[in-house]
């Protein structure tokens, strides 16, 4: 059975760029947001087809022919004229289908669906041509050359868009912190979160929970429907299950995903992309006397394919009766103004129509600049940020110098030259599959700290060599300009051989709060943050991954109480979260990643601080990595620091100021308050503690789910 479409349109284009973007196969995701490339695959709503597309300078045509079934096919031609300042395009579309009853049943709706996509994909294709969209690519290609070609060349040009939304919004951040008023823009703010009365209409579905974000909620989701049976409905602004950064965590964290019961070990195993030896913290010494290295096991040393993570995620989901929405974009949540929670959220479709959906909550998990988020906190919603860029690599030099790649060797922490732009560029190493690796450059940015100025202005590369106590500006570089300085620097960090290529891009804003309390702005009515909208990990590390994976249980239990027992209330809620008050004075370590006085700062205190590492040992480093810092080692590593170095108690007078040491020194009040506690809950023995939280959960429920999250804590923490 044959259906059959016809159509001529204009490209507002020259015929050799009309055939080139034609041909790109990285422009078929724009096109067609539904496919998906799988290796040699396509995979267009769960059936996977081979692609073959040929052209020459007046015809296109191309084939999809089904994998499992290869009498389900599509071809398509196109005549291209050019008539000097446009093209003019032919198109003919034929789709195949086998001949069955049911087929011919639903012969009306099958060609008004291929009718109906056939429209979609060429009003996509007339978009590459607009005016206004060359203009942008065209710019980037100028301003940042090494950073179009190389993207070019791993077929993620569109990736870029999304690269520069993300700085613009971060843009907007920034300005708005510095100028101490908040980001209250009408496109992220207005209008997202209304408190009163539901709407009284028909609702497209009615859950339990609703995530909106398909990334590290997505993990949760599947949690709550699968092992306690909630009914789940999850959505994103793209294909949920995508993933724009790896994921490495060390094995012992990893069996989280297990215990939990997400999935099974055999279910991990391929997945599980390669797991190294040993990780190394290296800072580049120069010519400083001081320098160590930090070598350690079972630190970040299992890399994972976050994608394949995501995909078998998605599929344990759907399996458990979770409803999942591709393409929707947030829009608004109405939460019940009184009474019991519950919420309509509504939704937008790739055409634009608003879908609302009915929930006792929704889960936030849109990232670090989730307009919740930004609501939350009057538009500055994190104290401190890494801008990381990078990406997965293949053909570097093999051996075990320090600028080669050895892959049984994970580079955790390092640095390789002073403070470059002002800020202090940092690399991170993590081999992945055959040779492998995900190459990351970050930086710190503390957003709510005064900017250095001065008169004197660097080259390029940041130095000085007049003067080697020269002052600096310090500059935010954007993702953009980040990965600009990416592609130039990655050889000072390793080695290209004569086969080196760049095989996918990875990035993003990694936001982090610096406070010990568990929540710095109250909750949203109605709304629960997870993941990187929620800001949990360690504000130094900002292993948000490992520190999702690690509380999973901890925050899905938790939920599961609060809902059984409804208390939604955001002062009840607010216990649901994967805070460690053990991480939360790392926000004082994170400043010192931060140059303040010369452009070697950094390195020598932190080469200064591996060796006070390394004199407490390999258990006790790994513990500061790994989030499990018990009190004793807070004071051991700052006791150690002062030995070594007593003008630390001058610099830390400079670089965190007067507030910034009050700060400190309240924080630090209430960390030791808190180890108290967990110290008296140790004593008095865990089991006779979960005897107490059972019963105070019939009697009180909520000072016994306040005990619960407690025992919760500290468990995730070590401490128990």
């Amino acid at each position: 059975m044959n259906f059959v479409y016809k159509t001529a349109i204009e490209y507002s284009a020259a015929s050799d760029l009309v055939r080139e973007c034609l041909m790109e196969t990285n422009n078929w995701r724009m096109m067609l947001p539904e496919a998906e490339k799988l290796s040699e695959y396509w995979e267009y709503h769960n059936e996977l087809y081979q692609v073959h597309w040929v052209g020459d300078e007046t015809q296109l045509v191309g084939a999809a022919v089904g994998a499992a079934n290869p009498s389900m096919r599509l071809n398509i031609a196109i005549t291209l004229t050019n008539t000097g300042i446009t093209t003019h395009a032919a198109i003919t579309a034929i789709l195949s289908m086998p001949l069955t009853w049911q087929s011919i049943v639903q012969r009306g709706r099958i060609k008004d669906y291929f009718k109906k996509v056939c429209h979609k994909v060429i009003d996509a294709s007339r978009a590459l041509f607009q005016p206004d969209s060359l203009p942008v690519l065209a710019e980037i290609a100028q301003q940042y050359p090494h950073t179009f070609e190389a993207f070019t060349r791993m077929n993620a040009v569109d990736h870029l868009e999304r690269v520069g939304r993300l700085d613009q919004t971060w843009s907007n951040i920034r300005a708005a912190t510095a100028s101490g008023n908040g980001v209250m823009s009408s496109e992220a703010l207005d209008g997202v979160y209304e408190v009163g009365a539901l709407p009284n209409q028909d609702y497209a579905g009615s859950y339990d929970l609703i995530y909106a974000g398909g990334g590290l909620g997505l993990l949760h989701a599947v949690i709550m429907a699968q092992c306690y049976g909630y009914r789940v409905l999850l959505f994103d602004r793209s294909e949920v299950g995508c993933a724009h950064r790896e994921w490495n965590i060390s094995r012992e964290e990893l069996a989280a995903l297990v215990s939990v019961g997400f999935c099974t070990w055999a279910e991990l195993r391929p997945i599980v992309m390669t797991e190294y030896d040993t990780g190394v913290v290296r800072f580049h010494a120069g010519t400083q006397a001081n320098s160590a290295e930090l070598w350690m096991k079972d630190v970040l040393d299992v890399a994972l394919d976050a994608g394949t993570l995501l995909r078998l995620a998605r599929q344990k989901l759907e399996a458990a009766g979770g409803v999942i929405l591709d393409h929707r974009l947030f829009r608004q949540v109405r939460v019940t103004a009184a009474g019991p929670v519950h919420v309509a959220v509504d939704v937008a479709n790739v055409q634009g129509a608003v879908e609302t959906y009915r929930g006792r909550l929704l889960l936030d998990g849109m990232g670090s600049i989730s307009p919740l988020a930004l609501r939350r906190f009057a538009g500055q919603p994190f104290a401190g940020v890494c801008p990381t860029v990078g990406t997965v690599v293949s053909g570097l030099v093999e051996g075990d110098a320090p600028n080669e790649h050895n892959p049984r060797i994970g580079d955790i922490l390092l640095s390789v030259a002073d403070a470059q732009r002002g800020q202090q560029y940092m690399w991170e190493g993590f081999p992945g599959r055959d040779d492998e690796l995900t190459v990351y450059l970050f930086y710190y940015d503390a957003l709510n700290t005064r900017t250095a100025k001065t008169s004197q202005t660097l080259s390029a590369n940041g130095q000085n060599s007049t003067h080697p106590k020269a002052s600096y500006v310090r500059q935010s570089p954007n993702l953009l300009e980040l990965f600009e300085d990416y592609f130039a620097l990655l050889p000072t960090y390793k080695l290209p051989g004569p086969d080196f290529q760049h095989v996918k891009p990875v990035y993003g804003y990694i936001p982090g709060r610096h406070s010990v309390n568990r929540q710095e702005a109250p909750l949203l009515r109605g709304v629960l943050p997870v993941g990187d909208s929620a800001a949990q990990q360690s504000p130094l590390t900002f292993c948000g991954f490992g520190s999702h994976v690690r509380n999973l249980d901890r925050t899905t239990s938790l939920l599961d109480e609060t809902l059984r027992q409804d208390l939604l209330e955001p002062h009840t809620l607010r216990v649901v979260n994967a805070y460690q008050i053990n991480v939360s004075l790392n926000w004082v370590f994170s400043r010192f990643m931060q140059p303040w006085g010369t452009l070697h700062d950094v390195n020598l205190l932190q080469n200064i601080f591996l060796g006070v590492l390394n004199d407490l040992g390999e258990d006790f480093a790994r513990r500061f990595f790994r989030d499990q810092m018990v009190w004793s080692d807070y004071h051991q590593m700052l006791l150690g620091v002062f030995w070594r170095y007593p003008r630390i108690v001058l610099i830390a007078w400079q670089v965190l100021g007067p507030d910034g040491v009050r700060q400190w020194i309240s924080d630090y009040l209430v960390y030791s308050c808190a180890a108290l506690v967990a110290w008296w809950g140790h004593q008095i023995g865990r089991t006779r503690l979960l005897t107490l939280a059972e019963t105070l959960s019939r009697v009180a429920p909520r000072v016994g789910l306040r005990l619960r999250s407690a025992l919760a804590e500290w468990k995730a923490m070590g401490w128990g």
